[in-house]
């Protein structure tokens, strides 16, 4: 063999290996290649996976303190309602004594007026048998002028000499 044709074997040797090489090396990074997409579409599932229970953990935290923030604005809800009733009842209770009172107030006032009118038409019943005793003492004056033959005046003087004597 001539050295040529070794040249020539050596660099289809050559050549032949490096394409070779190039196939195995395009095989392998291939293989790597789809290494890679897989450890990628796994690294991608997880982090959806840890995505959706971060999420389902906000999401029922979230629901946790919406029903802590809903009891609390419950039980204030529920203390203003129970100072109000106590307010509302304290106001009926006022109420009723107020109206008792005045209840109790208009009895009096009707029984004073009762009273005050049953006075007068005393009062006046009274003038009247003042008026007719007057008129009637009167009458028994003139009449006993007229028996007597003395004015009032001068039987009054005759009786007060009889006393000092």
């Amino acid at each position: 063999m001539d050295i040529l044709t070794i040249i020539i074997s050596g660099i289809i040797g050559i050549a032949a290996g490096f394409i070779i090489a190039k196939i195995i090396e395009k095989s392998n990074i291939s293989n790597l290649i789809k290494n890679a997409k897989k450890e990628a579409a796994s690294i991608l599932k997880d982090a959806n996976l840890e995505a959706e229970n971060i999420k389902k953990d906000k999401i029922l935290q979230a629901k946790e303190k919406f029903i802590e923030l809903k009891s609390e604005h419950e039980q204030v809800i529920l203390a203003r309602d129970k100072k109000v009733a106590e307010v509302e009842k304290r106001t009926r209770d006022k109420e009723s004594q107020i109206s008792n009172e005045l209840s109790k107030a208009k009895k009096v006032n009707d029984d004073f007026e009762k009273k005050t009118a049953e006075f007068e038409a005393k009062i006046e019943v009274l003038d009247k048998k003042q008026a007719e005793v007057d008129k009637l003492h009167k009458s028994q004056l003139q009449q006993l002028e007229l028996i007597s033959g003395l004015s009032a005046e001068e039987a009054k003087e005759q009786l007060v000499e009889g006393l000092n004597n």
